[in-house]
């Protein structure tokens, strides 16, 4: 006769579940047997003293009483966790454990996953991140709230960790919506970082969403004044100056072509436009970039440029430029 398996699958990160696989969640009501049942998941295949395990969460009753509650949430573990398969709670006179081999933690997944170094482990790790470790659960006086404390602190910083290493992969991928998600679950786990507040901004004006890259600057501000007393950095501040300055404009004649320029310095051109803005490329001193997704339209494009006496055209894909001052020029996409 075959046995159907029924794992058990836990999940700690934000609000406590447990289920058989992909069944309806387990009814645990007391918060001290599910507290009890995730310290035990939090390192599966480790035993833990009985003794331990009483003076965790009821340290404030006497030995006797600590045991014997001890007892009653093992038994109704024992009592919900019966139909497992394989058997996960593993219980002896002494000691008290969860089988690894029978028990499927999000914790454990996320610790796995967070370290690794490609993006698509990246991904299903912050995935797995839903919130702290077990939200909501607090037990003043008891030993278990000081594990739950810096346990939520260490798997914050995995956390933080890996969102920083998934921006900096999504960033590269050119990536930019995905990327501006994961920057901004990560200014929500630690809104200190002011180097991710100028990523934002640099994302949003890659996207060409000013206004937004403006508000990122504006709730770095914020942060920083209300819980350090300081203002942002030279460098936010340059970047702010920037994205102000390269405001859109439009004309009469050009609010029906789409003229866009960003504040990153770059530009969106179209080849109609030459006369109106011939001279504000050569007041720039611009390197030109031709947009390329197709080969089409380079040719038109660069002859556009040398029409209006503009400066030689680069790919985008090229090294950094300068301007004829030695500085690093804004470049123009051109669309023909």
């Amino acid at each position: 006769m075959h046995t159907r398996m029924a794992r058990l699958n836990l999940r700690l990160l934000g609000d406590f579940e447990a289920r058989f696989g992909s069944g309806p969640t387990l009814r645990l009501r007391a918060r001290k047997t599910q507290a009890l049942l995730a310290y035990l998941a939090s390192s599966p295949g480790q035993s833990h003293s009985r003794d331990k395990l009483a003076s965790l969460l009821w340290g404030d009753s006497s030995q006797s009483q600590a045991r014997s509650r001890l007892r009653g949430s093992l038994f109704v573990l024992r009592r919900t966790l019966a139909s497992a398969n394989p058997p996960c709670l593993v219980l002896d006179s002494d000691a008290v454990a969860l089988d690894v081999d029978a028990v499927d933690v999000d914790v454990v997944d996320f610790g796995r996953l967070v370290r690794a170094r490609d993006p698509e482990a990246l991904a299903k790790a912050v995935e797995l991140y839903r919130g702290d470790l077990l939200e909501g659960f607090a037990f003043r006086g008891a030993l278990f709230e000081e594990w739950l404390i810096a346990e939520r602190e260490r798997l914050r910083e995995l956390a933080v960790d890996g969102l920083a290493k998934l921006l900096v992969h999504q960033r590269s991928a050119g990536v930019f919506e995905a990327a501006v998600q994961t920057g901004l679950r990560l200014v929500a786990l630690d809104p200190l970082q002011e180097s991710v507040h100028r990523t934002l901004m640099r994302l949003y004006a890659e996207l060409g969403r000013r206004p937004a890259a403006l508000r990122q600057y504006q709730m770095c501000v914020r942060v920083l004044q209300r819980e350090l007393r300081v203002e942002p950095d030279a460098e936010t501040k340059r970047l702010y100056r920037e994205l102000v300055r390269w405001q859109p404009h439009s004309s009469p004649k050009t609010s029906d072509r789409t003229r866009r320029i960003t504040p990153c310095g770059r530009a969106t051109l179209r080849c109609g436009e030459r006369e109106e803005y011939a001279e504000e490329v050569r007041r720039s001193h611009a390197v030109v970039s031709l947009a390329r997704p197709r080969e089409r339209g380079v040719a038109p494009a660069a002859r556009c440029l040398q029409a209006i006496g503009g400066p030689s055209a680069t790919t985008q894909n090229g090294p950094p430029l300068l301007d004829r001052t030695g500085q690093n020029a804004p470049s123009i996409r051109v669309c023909s």
